[in-house]
């Protein structure tokens, strides 16, 4: 049972990455958008020093997954990895793809409701249980 719910966190964990990275690479950060949190310090950095954003985000967490083993534990810890290494991976990935509008006003509006539904997959995965 407790290998099943890893399982579906996990799955719902990357599902949520790949919804964000679509909001990341497709709308916000080809619109000069940006996010809020450790992507927003990456897409700045991505301007400001052309550093791919994926990689920055990486760097950025490295000291803060330090931190959570020793303050967190383990299951955060790798759980967290999973999903930020998944995000990196996958913004770079879509970076390469035409942005789907070069309006900022609709790329604010779609990317922030596309960053709502990643909350939605990741909050559900983690709660699966409780909702049924």
């Amino acid at each position: 049972m407790k290998v099943k719910k890893l399982v579906i966190e996990l799955i719902g964990t990357i599902i949520g990455s790949f919804i964000m990275a679509i909001a990341v690479s497709l709308f916000l950060l080809p619109n000069q958008l940006s996010s809020g949190g450790i992507a927003g310090i990456a897409t700045i950095t991505y301007y400001l020093l052309n550093i791919p954003m994926g990689t920055m985000i990486l760097l950025i967490n490295v000291p803060l997954f330090i931190l959570a083993i020793f303050k967190i534990g383990k299951s955060f810890f790798f759980k967290s990895m999973i999903g930020t290494i998944t995000l990196s991976v996958f913004i770079d990935f879509l970076e390469r793809l035409q942005p789907l509008t070069n309006d900022r006003f609709l790329a604010c509006i779609y990317g922030g409701i596309i960053m709502g539904l990643r909350y939605s997959t990741s909050f559900k995965s983690k709660f699966f249980y409780w909702w049924n």
